[in-house]
């Protein structure tokens, strides 16, 4: 495939951030018992990431992205299920904020890796070519408009 729409790049950009962030986790919880310690500068790190990056990045997504691409596609199974992946990352989030005098969950950091990179993923191979493919023009940089407000308004 070819250079992605520019609507799509301030998500991609992100994207890489987010990939970065899972291999991180993968690497640092390869160890079968990882220190105590570690899994709570991985916690806080995790959260930090949530509150600058994706927080404004599921903003940019749900409230510009995905309104978008129903209003022009109708509703779609795989925006359904993006949006449900996201309240996920959420619930994880509001665990790991809990356990900040405790040791965060060593399957929770594990599972919050592995879904960001499966939803990255799914994102860039399966939503955006949907975008490129079949959103008008118009609609397409309206899209891009309102992608980089939410980031831009959100400090993304």
């Amino acid at each position: 495939m070819g250079r992605r729409h520019e609507s799509l790049i301030p998500l991609s950009h992100g994207h890489h951030h987010g990939l970065v962030l899972s291999l991180r986790l993968r690497r640092a919880l390869a160890d079968a018992a990882p220190d105590a310690d570690v899994l709570r500068q991985l916690a806080r790190t995790v959260v930090a990431f949530f509150e600058s990056d994706l927080a404004p990045h599921f903003a940019a997504e749900e409230e510009g992205l995905f309104p978008i691409m129903e209003a022009n596609l109708g509703p779609l199974d795989l925006i359904a299920e993006l949006r449900g992946e996201h309240e996920r990352f959420r619930a994880w989030i509001e665990e790991l904020r809990r356990s900040t005098t405790a040791s965060p969950s060593v399957e929770t950091l594990r599972a919050f890796g592995a879904l960001l990179h499966d939803h990255i993923r799914k994102e860039e191979r399966v939503l955006f070519p949907i975008f490129e493919e079949r959103v008008p023009p118009e609609e397409a940089r309206r899209a891009g408009v309102a992608i980089r407000e939410r980031v831009k308004a959100r400090g993304g």
